[in-house]
């Protein structure tokens, strides 16, 4: 199995997040460090709608985070867009994890 060089997949959400102008920058460097890829941004009246694509495990919180970031004003939908290949580090780590249980049973 390991000389066919297998990668691990994770689901990629689409977002669309819609927020007053003023929290624009503080929600595109979020979507940065959630490992987000910004497809695009619009302005409407005084709001901004920015489309994203954002692998499901960095999303599993954004509600509480865009609460915050927003002062509740700010909204998104989310839904399932593709598979992509997970980073190797992050993929490291999900194989230590999950191998540690294997581990312990053979002690």
């Amino acid at each position: 199995m390991e000389q066919a060089k297998p990668v691990l997949l994770e689901p990629v959400m689409r977002v669309e997040i819609e927020a007053p102008e003023e929290f624009a920058g503080a929600l595109m460097g979020d979507l940065n460090q959630r490992r987000g890829r910004v497809q695009g941004m619009d302005s409407d009246n005084s709001s901004t709608i920015i489309r994203a694509e954002v692998p499901m495990a960095e999303m599993l919180t954004y509600g509480q985070s865009l609460t915050a970031m927003t002062q509740g004003r700010g909204s998104f939908h989310m839904e399932m867009d593709h598979y992509d290949i997970v980073p190797q580090m992050h993929a490291d780590k999900i194989i230590a994890t999950a191998k540690k249980p294997v581990e312990e049973e053979e002690e």
